[in-house]
């Protein structure tokens, strides 16, 4: 247990450090315009991979993915979100006008390779083999770089395209690992007929919408800020927020970890009590509170390292990404029991209520003054500590009904080596 924890938040470093390097990669090779649309790419790579990843990654992590019914609605959900996620891609792109006809098809191509390397990476979870998936997550960055960088040595020109095509040899690769890598039971097929897609379904539906709240929030009060303030404010806060990136990986790592345990817990007959996930939002938060304040007390060393010297950190903003990453590990915990408590429609209720709410309050500060910008992280946060408390008291109407033995059990302190490894 402990070393799934530990290769759990492993695996969400490795995964956005890649992440970080590729980006620096990309806007040192195709220039800034180049940039700019590699940026829109990805930010859409996000949006569908939030919502594919959380209706088959989840439910193959909640449900019995060996029972045949549930095989085969999970078989159709890979097939279905595949083909819909690479077409959705194609078309946003070419309505955006970001590439020829190249460049849209590598597109469509990528998110297909990377939906079914989601999938792969989603079954790695589910089996809590977190240091084996944090090895096929290094073998698509090594890939990623090495096909990139060996095109340019051979002379090819540093386009967007190539970019796009760096990253799908990345993907075949990790697809390849995985299935070399995973037992043969776990790519058994099933019939397509008579499955329990209508029972994934129900669940699956609520917990996609659901994982693209955050990311659409963010997307949002970016597109706002922009609107009423401007980009070189938007810079300044986004340049927070990489400073503080590290206290967010190690939440998402944590989180990660926690849905895999929490449902394993729920199929085995032995659930967890509210009151052990909210021990666990304790100690994420205190985490995550000290190493925000790391970033916050290093910004004067760190803040040129991100920004190049070109533009300044926002400072208030800084302090303001603090105060998200706090609560936003206060309410990951709750919202992983409830996630694999089945509970998908209420999780989505009570944190689209908290998006909602902030979005609405960054609006009326930005009308009002643009300098307001600043605030933004805060609006996105704050609400998440209201969550964490509706959603404590939906738990606790679920709770089971423990034995005098159990009740001791639960009642033990979660210790910081649980989590971390």
């Amino acid at each position: 247990m402990l070393a799934s924890a530990g290769g759990a938040v492993t695996v969400q470093f490795v995964t956005a450090g890649g992440s970080l390097v590729v980006q620096a990669l990309c806007a040192r090779t195709v220039g800034p315009s180049g940039y700019g649309a590699y940026a829109l790419f990805v930010s859409v790579l996000v949006m569908i991979t939030a919502v594919q990843t959380s209706w088959v990654g989840d439910s193959l992590t909640v449900f019995d993915r060996f029972d045949p019914r549930v095989r085969g609605a999970l078989l159709l959900s890979v097939l279905a979100t595949v083909g819909a996620g690479a077409a959705v891609g194609a078309g946003v792109t070419a309505a955006m006008g970001l590439a020829g006809v190249a460049g849209i098809g590598l597109f469509g191509l990528l998110v297909a390779l990377w939906l079914l390397n989601e999938t792969g990476r989603r079954i790695f979870t589910a089996r809590m083999e977190f240091w084996r998936l944090a090895l096929n997550d290094s073998s698509y960055l090594v890939v990623t770089i090495g096909t990139l960088a060996a095109a340019l040595a051979l002379g090819a020109a540093a386009t967007l395209e190539l970019m796009l095509a760096a990253m799908c040899a990345g993907c075949l690769v990790s697809i390849t690992l995985a299935r070399l890598r995973l037992p043969a039971p776990e790519y058994a097929l099933a019939p397509l007929r008579g499955t329990a897609f209508r029972e994934i379904a129900a669940f699956a539906v609520w917990r996609s919408v659901q994982a693209g709240l955050r990311p659409g929030s963010l997307l949002l009060a970016r597109v706002m800020i922009a609107a009423f303030a401007s980009t070189a404010a938007l810079a300044g806060i986004e340049a927070a927020r990489l400073l503080l990136a590290p206290a967010l990986t190690f939440v998402n790592g944590a989180g990660g970890f926690l849905l895999g345990d929490f449902a394993k817990a729920e199929r085995t007959g032995a659930p967890m009590p509210a009151r052990r996930a909210v021990r666990v939002c304790v100690l994420l938060s205190v985490i995550a509170l000290v190493m925000s304040l790391g970033g916050i007390l290093l910004v004067d060393r760190l803040g040129p390292l991100v920004t190049g010297g070109s533009f300044t950190v926002d400072r208030v903003a800084l302090v303001g990404w603090g105060v998200y990453a706090v609560c936003f590990a206060c309410t990951l915990p709750l919202a992983s029991l409830a996630t694999a408590r089945k509970m998908s429609r209420e999780v989505f209720t009570v944190r689209g209520v908290e998006s909602a709410v902030g979005l609405a309050v960054l609006v009326g500060l930005l009308v009002t003054d643009p300098g307001h910008a600043s605030i933004a992280p805060y609006c996105l946060g704050a609400g998440g500590l209201v969550s964490a408390v509706m959603l404590w008291r939906r738990l606790r109407r679920t709770d089971p009904v423990p034995d005098a033995a159990d009740e001791t059990s639960a009642d033990l302190p979660v210790s910081a080596d649980e989590l971390v490894g």
